[in-house]
């Protein structure tokens, strides 16, 4: 008969091998998210030349919207609603508030527009070096210190960058390629800087209550300010088709997921584990692409996006731990 230690270990085990499975589901929902997003962007009223850059908004608008609500009845369903207001009012939720400046407005503008501009395999492989521009961040601001792996991930990141968009597709299908990775570098960097203020922010509030948070405020920040500063009402209106609406809604069930299972991921497996495997998300771009759209990667993406995703891993965390479940102790 097995003892209470070892009856504890199991436990604990299978409890780190679940996060694991989170965060895995969190890459692939994220890379099925951006799929459809890059969908909707061929679709009338945002397939438009003339209004790419507004019709990228206003997607992202819509889209934080509906994660925004989705995450809300998901915090309901838990019963951490009551936690919304008092998180949204308090001096970490002015934090939150303030990343949620940078994931919203600047990071998913970025990554939308890079999408329409870029494509969507090319801009997932870009910003998913997002925890390397986070870590220089965190040394330039946070005055922390970069170790020997570090300095190693965030070059290959650099050189997979390089790589990634060094030979553009045809200039026929994304005319404004190079621009479109110039915003896909914007995102990470808005995701970057959203991890060196959020994570402060996570280890004090719960945290599907601050994604809660910034996703409401950035889909807020997005109608009040966003949309009447671009004058993309029109856009905005002419939207709410319903191929659209259907297609927005799966994206906004398909993000909160992404977001809930890396979140909950965190909590159970650690987190260079949950970050090495959320990163993967621009090589489920690249399968789903080929799989859905018949879109055949080229070489220099397939090369630039293990580059970046192992340099990301390297940021993330020592990868010799990451192979390993937890150690518990007996």
């Amino acid at each position: 008969m097995e003892d209470i230690a070892s009856l504890t270990l199991k436990r604990d085990l299978h409890y780190a091998k679940r996060g694991i499975g989170n965060c895995l589901i969190s890459g692939i929902t994220w890379g099925g998210d951006a799929v459809l997003l890059g969908y909707l962007l061929t679709r009338y009223p945002f397939n438009d030349v003339k209004t790419a850059v507004q019709a990228s908004l206003i997607v992202a608008c819509i889209h934080t919207g509906f994660s925004s609500i989705f995450i809300l009845l998901y915090n309901w369903y838990t019963g951490k609603i009551k936690e919304f207001n008092r998180c949204l009012f308090s001096k970490m939720g002015l934090l939150i508030i303030i990343s949620a400046v940078f994931s919203g407005p600047l990071a998913m503008s970025g990554y939308l527009i890079g999408i329409n501009m870029a494509g969507v395999s090319y801009t997932a492989v870009i910003t998913s070096c997002y925890p390397a521009v986070g870590t220089i961040l965190a040394v330039i601001f946070l005055k922390e210190k970069l170790n020997k792996r570090t300095l190693i991930g965030i070059l290959l990141c650099v050189i997979g960058a390089i790589a990634t968009g060094y030979v553009a597709p045809t200039a026929t299908i994304y005319p404004k390629f190079y621009l479109g990775i110039l915003f896909a570098f914007i995102a990470a960097l808005g995701w970057g800087l959203e991890g060196v203020l959020g994570a402060y922010a996570m280890d004090v509030v719960d945290p599907e209550i601050a994604i809660s948070v910034r996703q409401t405020v950035s889909f807020f920040m997005y109608l009040f300010c966003v949309i009447p500063f671009i004058k993309g009402h029109e856009i905005l209106s002419n939207s709410f088709t319903t191929p659209n609406m259907l297609t927005l809604i799966l994206a906004g069930i398909v993000c909160s997921i992404s977001y809930i299972t890396f979140y909950l991921g965190l909590s159970k497996t650690g987190v260079g584990r949950a970050m090495a495997l959320n990163i993967t998300y621009p090589i489920w771009v690249i399968i789903l692409e080929w799989l859905i759209n018949g879109v055949h990667a080229s070489p220099n993406l397939i090369i630039g996006c293990f580059i970046i995703v192992f340099g990301a891993i390297l940021v993330s965390g020592n990868p010799k731990e990451m192979v390993k479940l937890r150690e518990y102790e007996e």
